[in-house]
């Protein structure tokens, strides 16, 4: 995206084009807003439209910077993991296809137990049409890579979520510079974000970003700190949670010229509240909140991860936990795709 906001050391790392070269729309969400009885005034940007390549959302933005990188190191084939649901995999698929790169999946059981849907719909068979190599669940990353270069590829790995990759976390501290110029485009303030969290590196991207931002001056008018909040999708504890984002967001802010004691834990929030009790399960009050939103705005959230905040997003808001919030942001970091392997979600 073309913004003069965005430093120029993000320019020093290699990038693929995956994305619109626009900034993801902000929308209010007037009828939602009326709904829960809010002093605060609800909005959502969609990171589940920043892209035509199989659905969007968040991961290519993570993408855009570990597949640049790939691409300068001459490599023939990315290989990931992932859930069997995993969005990260399909988005992987589509941005290799893009570029002309095979890849090789090597799923994980990240569910105890699903349904027949569950192991074919949804993001499996999007990985089948796309054309992925599909190993066996359970494949390590050793034996996935093994079975490239023993057919003569060249392998590269990305981590589940592309978190763990040293690259992961660029995307989204450049979204943190997109949405600053965004808020002073509309003359606002987005006083607290909402943003499910799982592997790390989205909301450690953010983090990473708005704290260049802070040093770089353009948060230096707000009134009060900007609140960040992570809403757990995964089942590790809220001290392992807050380890995964810091490690990201400390990485990536090395990257971009800050000091590793510069990013704290006092930056960003997390809650756990939300997933459920176990990764993928779909509870009553996940398909109550996404029913809610369709049914008032006609915009689809996923039963994994942006459903779980969103669930989160209006208990607090009806709790009265975001009283002192003017406007608050939920990102919709996309998903929609595995909506057909949950049957029971109607």
């Amino acid at each position: 995206m073309q913004n003069d906001l965005v430093p120029l050391v993000f320019s020093q790392y290699p990038k693929a084009n995956l994305t619109w070269n626009i900034a993801t729309p902000i929308e209010r969400l007037d009828r939602l807003t009326a709904a829960v009885n809010s002093q605060s005034v609800l909005f959502i940007k969609r990171d589940d439209c920043n892209s035509g390549l199989a659905f969007g959302g968040n991961k290519l933005r993570k993408l855009e910077y570990v597949i640049g990188d790939a691409l300068a190191k001459g490599v023939d084939t990315l290989v990931t993991t992932g859930g069997v649901q995993s969005n990260h995999m399909r988005q992987t698929v589509a941005a290799a296809n893009r570029h002309g790169l095979h890849t090789v999946l090597a799923p994980r059981d990240a569910v105890p137990s699903y349904s027949k849907e569950y192991k074919d719909l949804g993001n499996v068979q999007l990985d089948q049409i796309l054309g992925a190599t599909i190993l066996s669940i359970g494949t390590t990353q050793e034996e996935a890579e093994e079975y490239v270069t023993k057919r003569g590829g060249k392998p590269y790995w990305i981590p589940s979520g592309a978190s763990a990759h040293p690259l992961g976390g660029l995307g989204y501290a450049q979204w943190a510079f997109e949405l600053i110029g965004q808020e002073k485009a509309m003359d606002t303030k987005f006083d607290t974000i909402i943003v499910t969290c799982a592997s790390g590196s989205t909301l450690g991207g953010m983090v990473a970003g708005f704290k260049l931002a802070e040093k770089m001056g353009f948060e230096g008018n707000r009134s009060g700190k900007r609140r960040i909040i992570g809403i757990q999708a995964m089942t590790q504890t809220k001290e392992e949670v807050t380890k995964l984002v810091l490690d990201s967001a400390t990485r990536t802010g090395i990257l971009l010229g800050l000091a590793s004691g510069d990013i704290s834990s006092d930056d960003f929030e997390i809650d756990g509240r939300f997933n459920a009790g176990q990764y993928g399960k779909l509870d009553v009050q996940t398909i109550d909140a996404m029913k809610e939103l369709a049914r008032l705005e006609g915009i689809l959230t996923d039963p994994v991860y942006t459903g779980k905040a969103l669930t989160a997003m209006l208990h607090k808001l009806r709790a009265g936990e975001f009283i002192h919030s003017q406007q608050v942001m939920f990102v919709h970091t996309g998903g929609q795709a595995a909506i057909s392997a949950y049957p029971e979600l109607k």
